[in-house]
């Protein structure tokens, strides 16, 4: 009768530990329910052999041994780790992520749903929206621009150039001396623009420098008037260092104005310096 019972309880604590060993759970509540689990039936069937003295100690070993197989990879239980907090709170509009937390796919800084310019190239500076700075206002990103400081207005390229035949920059007001081709400080001082414009672009450009005039007097004499205007318009830009080879005087007359010019304000706006890109 005695090894029968010795017998039961062997089988018992088996099937005991077997089971918490086939626990998959790793909460704390799951261990604490293994390890006393163990510690009563290793207690019981050490105490079936030894007496009350032994069922001490078997309840003890059946505790250790009851974790060790509740946890066969030696995992320590911990609660979970808490949820990550952003760094900074997401602006209204902002796409977030299951914590809450803004995406910034192309990394500029400005964070999905408010990013108007996806896939923005690492390093490249934009604004408020995502979007890459023009600052010359022509089409073209600055990052990609090789004509930097294209007037506002002047159709461009895929680089940010001026296309052929169009104007980079109309010059109103270069007044001359009275019937001659002499600059007036004024004038030199409004020339200066495009001094800056053309030393920007000096391996991009070829110019026409055209020169205008209202239509008083005859076309013959604006003809001529109006290109020995735009030789010295050319002749001050050289002096300031641009490349004189970039640079063709042509005298356009009266022939093509921009206003009417049967008003004063009309007949200053048609005389005038444009500079053309040519091929």
């Amino acid at each position: 009768m005695n090894r029968l019972f010795k017998l039961a309880a062997v089988f018992l604590t088996a099937g005991m530990l077997a089971a918490c060993a086939g626990v998959d759970q790793r909460t704390t509540d799951t261990y604490l329910l293994c390890s006393v689990a163990g510690g009563v039936v290793g207690g019981a069937a050490v105490g079936s052999v030894s007496g009350g003295a032994g069922a001490v100690g078997g309840a003890v070993a059946g505790s250790q041994l009851a974790l060790v197989l509740c946890n066969p990879e030696g995992e320590v239980p911990a609660e979970a780790a808490p949820a990550p907090v952003c760094d900074v709170p997401p602006p209204a509009g902002a796409l977030t992520d299951e914590n809450g937390c803004a995406f910034d796919s192309d990394k500029d800084g400005v964070v999905d749903g408010i990013d108007m310019c996806q896939n923005t190239p690492e390093g490249v500076e934009v604004d408020s929206v995502g979007c890459p700075l023009d600052s010359d206002r022509d089409g073209t990103p600055d990052y990609k621009d090789l004509c930097p400081g294209t007037p506002l207005g002047v159709i461009v390229d895929a680089d940010g150039c001026p296309l052929a035949g169009e104007n980079i920059l109309s010059l109103t007001g270069v007044n001359f001396a009275f019937d001659k081709a002499v600059l007036t400080a004024e004038a030199e001082g409004t020339l200066d623009q495009a001094v800056a414009l053309l030393k920007e672009t000096d391996d991009v450009l070829e110019v026409r420098v055209e020169g205008h005039t209202d239509s008083v007097g005859s076309e013959a004499y604006n003809k001529d008037l109006s290109q020995r205007r735009a030789e010295a318009v050319v002749d001050y830009l050289v002096a300031q260092g641009v490349n004189s080879t970039r640079l063709v005087a042509v005298g356009m007359g009266e022939g093509f104005p921009v206003a009417s010019n049967d008003t004063d304000a009309g007949r200053a706006a048609n005389r005038r310096v444009d500079f053309v890109v040519v091929e």
